[in-house]
C-alpha cells in the first residue's frame, strides 16, 4: 500500500510540473517590436520654447514626422531619418516660422528603454536651426555645443513617444540673447504601432 501511494504521489507531482511548464511556456526576447520593420512616427503638435531677450518665445509645428527601423532584437539604438517639422510652422507671435534639420555632426538616433517604458532621441550637435518672419535675420540653434539627449514615456497602448518639456540647449545669432536652456514637446504617434517590453 505505501508504494501505490508513493506512485501515486510521484505521477501527481509530474503532472503537476508538466502543467506548470506548460503554463509557463517558452521565454519571449524583450525588445521593441515588430522588429527589424520601418516605422513611421507623426506628431500634430510639437512645440519648441525657450526665451529671446528676455520675453517666452514659441515655435509650434502642425505636421512632423521622422522614420527608423525597429533593430532585429533588443532595444537599439536605431539612426533615425532627419526629423521634418512642418505642416504649419507658426512662432509665438504670429510669424511663419522655418525650421531645419541636419545629420552633418552625427546622426539622429531612438533608443527605447524597457523601463517606463520611455523612448530616448538624440539630436546631434547643431541639428535643427529656427528661423521666423517677426525677427528677419535672427537664427536660433538647438544643441549648440553638443548632442542633447530628449527623453519621453512611451504609451504602448496607443503607440505613442510623449516628449514633455524635455530640455534642450540654444544658442542664436542675428538677434537678442536667446535662453540656453529651453524645452521641446510634442506627441509621436508611430505606425505601424510600435510596442516596448
Amino acid at each position: 500500500m505505501p508504494s501505490r501511494i508513493l506512485s501515486t504521489a510521484v505521477a501527481a507531482a509530474a503532472a503537476t510540473t508538466g502543467l506548470v511548464a506548460l503554463t509557463v511556456g517558452p521565454a519571449y526576447a524583450a525588445g521593441v517590436t515588430p522588429a527589424n520593420t520601418l516605422i513611421t512616427a507623426t506628431s500634430t503638435n510639437v512645440k519648441f520654447s525657450g526665451t529671446l531677450s528676455g520675453l517666452s518665445f514659441s515655435v509650434s509645428c502642425t505636421k512632423s514626422t521622422l522614420t527608423f527601423t525597429t533593430p532585429s532584437s533588443g532595444y537599439g539604438p536605431v539612426n533615425t531619418s532627419d526629423p521634418v517639422f512642418g505642416g504649419t510652422c507658426k512662432d509665438s507671435f504670429g510669424g511663419t516660422a522655418t525650421v531645419k534639420t541636419n545629420h552633418t555632426n552625427g546622426p539622429w538616433t531612438l533608443l527605447a528603454i524597457a523601463t517606463g517604458p520611455k523612448v530616448q532621441a538624440t539630436m546631434p550637435k547643431a541639428g535643427a536651426t529656427f528661423s521666423t518672419t517677426t525677427l528677419p535675420g535672427c537664427v536660433v540653434t538647438a544643441a549648440p555645443t553638443g548632442p542633447v539627449t530628449l527623453t519621453g514615456n512611451f504609451d504602448n497602448s496607443t503607440g505613442t513617444w510623449h516628449l514633455v518639456n524635455a530640455p534642450v540647449a540654444f544658442s542664436a545669432s542675428g538677434c537678442g540673447a536667446v535662453s540656453p536652456t529651453g524645452t521641446v514637446s510634442g506627441d509621436f504617434v508611430t505606425s505601424p504601432k510600435v510596442n516596448i517590453s
